[in-house]
C-alpha cells in the first residue's frame, strides 16, 4: 500500500511529457519489464533559464515518468504509462523481431491527465540499431496533444488554475541508448537488486521558446 502510494504521489508531482524514455527494439514475447525515469530538463541559456523560472512560462522542473510492460509477441509490447499527471495504456509495434540487431517501431502512449480530466495521446517512430548482446543505441521523433503542462496558468490565489489551461501540439527528437546489465542468454547469476538495465535519453522539445535539452536517466527491473 506504502510503494502504491509513493508510485502515485510522483505520478502527481510529474510536470510534463517530452521524453519517451524507451527504445526501438521490443521485449519479446512473454518478457516483463517494470521501468522507471527521472528526466531532467537542461537549459542552454542561464538567462533562460532564470525568466523560465521567475514567469513559469515554457517552464519544466524535474519529474518522473514510469512505464510497465510485457512482450505480447516478438514484434508487439503492451503495458501502462505514467507521465505529465497522467496514466493509461503504452503500444509498441516494431517491424523486426526483438533480438533482430535492427529495430523500426511506433510507439503509442495514451494518457488519461488527472488533473485536467482529458485523455492525452502520444506517438514516436523510433528507430534502433544493436550493437552486441548488452548495448543497443536509437532515435526518433515523438508528437502528441494534451494539457499545456509547460505553461499552467495560476488563479488569483497563486494556485494552479486548471480550468484555464489550453491543450497544445508538442514535438521533438530525441537519441538514446540502452545498456543491458543483465544480457538474456548469459550464464552468468545476478542479485535481485540489480537492474536489468540502464537507459540515457536526450530529447530536443520543437514547440517551446526556451533553448534547452530534456535528459533522462531511467532504470528497467
Amino acid at each position: 500500500m506504502l510503494r502504491t502510494g509513493l508510485v502515485l504521489l510522483l505520478v502527481l508531482g510529474s510536470g510534463c511529457y517530452y521524453g519517451t524514455m524507451e527504445g526501438a527494439h521490443t521485449l519479446g514475447e512473454g518478457h516483463m519489464v517494470f521501468s522507471g525515469n527521472l528526466v531532467l530538463p537542461a537549459y542552454l541559456n542561464a538567462e533562460e533559464r532564470a525568466e523560465a523560472e521567475d514567469t513559469r512560462e515554457d517552464y519544466l522542473g524535474v519529474y518522473p515518468t514510469f512505464r510497465f510492460a510485457t512482450g505480447a509477441t516478438e514484434n508487439i509490447d503492451i503495458g501502462m504509462s505514467a507521465y505529465g499527471y497522467g496514466i493509461g495504456p503504452h503500444l509498441k509495434m516494431s517491424l523486426y523481431p526483438s533480438r533482430e540487431v535492427n529495430a523500426i517501431s511506433a510507439i503509442l502512449d495514451v494518457n488519461y491527465v488527472l488533473p485536467t480530466q482529458v485523455i492525452s495521446p502520444r506517438g514516436c517512430i523510433a528507430v534502433g540499431r544493436r550493437f552486441g548482446r548488452s548495448l543497443q543505441f536509437y532515435g526518433g521523433y515523438e508528437l502528441g496533444y494534451g494539457p499545456d503542462l509547460a505553461n499552467i496558468p495560476e488563479d488569483e490565489e497563486g494556485n494552479d488554475d486548471w480550468d484555464q489551461i489550453e491543450n497544445t501540439l508538442f514535438h521533438g527528437a530525441k537519441i538514446g541508448c540502452i545498456y543491458e546489465l543483465k544480457p538474456r542468454g548469459g550464464e552468468t547469476s545476478y542479485g535481485a537488486l540489480v537492474p536489468e538495465g540502464i537507459c540515457f535519453e536526450f530529447t530536443a522539445p520543437f514547440d517551446l521558446s526556451r533553448s534547452m535539452i530534456v535528459a533522462g536517466l531511467g532504470v528497467i527491473y
